[in-house]
């Protein structure tokens, strides 16, 4: 009974696994593990204790709990975090094990399903028993392709900086598809800023990727350039590049830790819109969205220091631009999304994540095209008279 939907799993549903354990498994098990306790994997030895004979890994009877899970109950996209195990008998090989779990309570807010887990012996006597926490994910959405039909208006270049996915790659979908020429900055994914580009054209739509490291003002200088010369004018940025968010006690953290986040995103910003400012003077115009985050001026989850300064940074920079190049028809403001989907935080712990999404009062994490539309919507005409101001995508993590 394989279980796709959290809606579906009922408490006191229950699913079986059957397995019979060979001297094959255990001798893998060892291998894998490095566990070559003589008690499992020398019969010799064996015999001269009180047990007589091989004793199987007691990890390796319970590895089949996680078999139930991943392919019974709840079934695929389930992750297992949690188990409390008692081992109650030895397993000999040859023997066949009956892994049972029965669901116990369930959490619709949290996807979190609670089982009973219990491994019976050939004699049905019970080797192991226990409780196992799982999360059932929800499903992501996918990042939409360009739209199939763009604006007839063509208008003029938006620079994204780490356009190649995530929040960066939504964006450029979404200019594009209104129209504007768009330039898929990256650095290391060549693959992805090219997929990006390929995608947008078939669906109509103008894309140039270009390659580089925007904490170099050189190389985004020479960016700036090429942009020009193969898409034309230059009428926006959007300063989007982040590190990876490696979640890190303060005590443990080194100065180049937040180095590394003031270099790609303060400092890139300030490369990418210095570089840009001269054709913004020359046209008496020009309009920059830098993407912050709502942590920034929220109670932010713990660990992110380096992150958290650098996104409060940006935002203190953008105000500034807004004030200073105002009276030049130059537009500055951030978006600051709270916790999203992407790959930026696929590694952070799956409990952050659960209770970021739990004092969110939508009950979930943003979608890159939702951050998207809020860029668009500042470059579109409707925002023609909004400078100096946070968008907070966030689900209502912040209320004023």
């Amino acid at each position: 009974m394989s279980r796709d939907k959290f809606e579906e799993i009922k408490v006191g549903d229950e699913a079986e696994v059957i397995h019979t354990i060979s001297a094959g498994d255990v001798d893998r098990f060892a291998e894998l593990t490095g566990d070559d306790n003589p008690l499992h994997v020398d019969e010799a030895y064996a015999a001269t204790t009180s047990f007589r004979h091989r004793v199987v890994h007691g990890m390796l009877t319970a590895s089949f709990i996680s078999t139930i899970i991943g392919t019974k109950l709840p079934g695929r996209g389930s992750l297992w975090y949690e188990q409390q195990i008692r081992f109650l008998s030895p397993v000999r090989i040859g023997e066949h094990i009956r892994v049972h779990a029965v669901v116990k309570q369930k959490s619709p807010s949290q996807r979190i399903v609670v089982l009973s887990t219990i491994v019976y012996g050939d004699d049905g006597r019970k080797v192991i028993e226990g409780e196992a926490k799982v999360k059932v994910l929800e499903p992501v959405i996918k990042e939409q392709p360009a739209k199939a039909g763009v604006s007839n208006e063509q208008k003029e270049t938006v620079i994204v900086s780490g356009a190649g996915r995530g929040i960066g790659a939504a964006i450029a979908r979404e200019l594009a598809a209104d129209g504007y020429a768009v330039v898929v900055n990256y650095l290391n994914n060549a693959n992805a800023a090219d997929s990006l580009v390929s995608e947008i054209i078939d669906a109509g739509g103008r894309a140039a990727a270009i390659r580089a490291d925007i904490s170099d003002y050189d190389a985004v200088k020479k960016m700036v350039d090429e942009a020009i010369e193969r898409l034309g004018a230059i009428c926006g940025i959007v300063n989007n590049a982040s590190g990876a968010i490696d979640a890190k006690d303060f005590m443990e953290m080194t100065w180049d830790d937040l180095q590394n986040h003031i270099d790609t995103q303060l400092k890139g910003a300030f490369n990418l819109t210095k570089a840009v400012m001269p054709y913004f003077f020359e046209q008496d115009s020009g309009n920059i969205v830098t993407i912050s985050s709502v942590y920034a001026d929220a109670v932010p989850p713990p660990k992110l220091l380096h992150y958290n300064t650098v996104k409060a940074a940006l935002n203190a920079f953008t105000k500034s631009i807004a004030v200073d190049y105002g009276p030049r028809h130059i537009r500055a403001n951030t978006v600051s999304p709270g916790m999203t989907n992407t790959d930026l935080i696929a590694d952070l712990p799956e409990k952050v994540k659960m209770v970021t999404k739990m004092q969110t009062p939508l009950r979930r994490l943003a979608q890159p095209v939702e951050i998207a539309s809020a860029v668009a919507f500042l470059f579109s005409d409707k925002a023609a008279f909004i400078t100096g101001q946070n968008f907070r995508v966030c689900g209502g993590v912040v209320m004023e």
